[in-house]
């Protein structure tokens, strides 16, 4: 089954009227668009990082790799302004996070990281990308780091950076073939979140 060039899907019971704007404001000829909801998700046992958001956003290599080429960086523009746009209205509407609960000694208390919503997007070599979103409380510019994902997608997809930039150690096969991303705050750049520390 072929994938979409882009996504969102959510929750059951999350209000999804921001979802559909985002999906009108970005459809075009040729792109395939999906947002669905899924049944709210259970237990999990893992690392927390790695566990699937209530909300997530998808942007496939089809989309750098095929669409964009064809329509011009005019869509590209609009995707960064229309997804940072809804990732920021969203992580600050009123939300509970999910409560996680684990032996002592196994669990982060002090996360910095959402699992409200997050963004993936595929890389070259069947790995994925997450980004990880600060949790409100940070008082995060979620519209600036969202634009600094897309940024460096783009640059990555045109060859331009490449896994050694953000600093990952290509040496190693992430967990869930899952490249786990996140802003520097002191460089503003997409670095390498290394979920062994």
């Amino acid at each position: 089954m072929k994938r979409p060039d882009l996504a969102v899907v959510f929750e059951e019971g999350i209000p999804d009227d921001q979802f559909a704007e985002f999906k009108d404001a970005v459809s075009a000829s040729g792109l395939d668009v999906v947002v669905e909801s899924r049944p709210a998700a259970g237990p999990y046992a893992g690392v927390e990082w790695f566990i699937p958001t209530a909300i997530v956003f998808f942007v496939a290599k089809s989309y750098f790799d095929g669409f964009l080429k064809e329509a011009g960086k005019g869509h590209y523009q609009l995707l960064k302004s229309k997804l940072s746009k809804t990732a920021a209205k969203t992580m600050q509407s009123p939300r509970i996070e999910p409560v996680l609960l684990g032996t002592k000694g196994k669990l982060r208390e002090d996360s910095p990281y959402s699992l409200a919503l997050s963004i993936y997007a595929e890389a070259n070599d069947g790995n994925t990308f997450k980004l990880l979103l600060p949790k409100p409380s940070y008082q995060p510019d979620h519209e600036q780091i969202v634009c600094s994902f897309l940024n460096f997608l783009n640059d990555y997809h045109e060859g331009v950076k490449v896994l050694g930039d953000i600093g990952f150690y290509t040496a190693i096969q992430p967990p869930g073939r899952t490249i786990l991303v996140h802003m520097s705050e002191e460089s503003k750049q997409i670095e390498w979140v290394d979920h062994r520390k």
